[in-house]
């Protein structure tokens, strides 16, 4: 079983930018801050992926999979990243979000992974909410792609629009969970009893 997400561009700013689940009303919010002081790659987090690019601001390409196979490489052209652990925490929708302006747009052209094409458009994946996964990111162009923007940089300043890095994000189930669920809805009246000890005046 393969399922492969559409191909984002993703506006980086700060050298990362988020894939992150998407939040379901009722459900009790994950605001989890990651550790930048870090010098991983990847850094994980409830109900985020973080991925740390070398390049401070960019645009890149992404791909979100959902695979049966463990290390398995999306092509030739791709080198391991990182290998990291993820467990829904709402319903497991994930979808590829620039560092500070919300979903990534779509590509302006296709990308390969796993023989096949991923056609520009919404890079998003749904996960099944009562798994846990393996997550693996793998990268095109990384290695040296602060060397091409630098000497994009000095070129011309204003021709800085093309992809320096590609990522694919690949999850494969790993384990089983009890599935998040949302919190228990409390009623205006129920929030005032336990604020004050006792509903107000009017709402007994």
């Amino acid at each position: 079983m393969l399922e492969i997400s559409h191909t984002g561009a993703v506006s980086v700013a700060y050298s990362h930018f988020p894939v992150g689940e998407l939040w379901e009303p009722g459900f009790e919010r994950k605001e989890s801050k990651p550790d930048f002081r870090s010098d991983k790659p990847v850094i994980v987090v409830p109900g985020q992926i973080v991925m740390r690019t070398r390049v401070q601001e960019h645009t890149a390409l992404v791909v979100l999979a959902l695979s049966h196979r463990q290390n398995e490489a999306p092509g030739e052209t791709w080198t391991p990243l990182a290998s990291e652990h993820y467990g829904p925490v709402y319903t497991g929708r994930m979808a590829v979000f620039d560092t500070m302006n919300g979903p990534a747009k779509p590509a302006e052209a296709p990308i390969e992974v796993f023989g096949r094409l991923s056609e520009p458009g919404e890079a998003s994946l749904a996960l099944d909410p009562s798994r846990t996964y393996g997550v693996q990111a793998w990268a095109q162009g990384r290695a040296d792609s602060r060397e091409r923007f630098e000497a994009a940089s000095q070129r011309d300043e204003d021709g800085l629009d093309g992809w320096y890095e590609a990522y694919a994000i690949v999850f494969t189930p790993s384990g089983r969970q009890t599935p998040p669920a949302p919190a228990l809805q409390v009623s205006r009246r129920e929030q005032l009893a336990a604020r004050h000890g006792k509903p107000p005046l009017g709402m007994r």
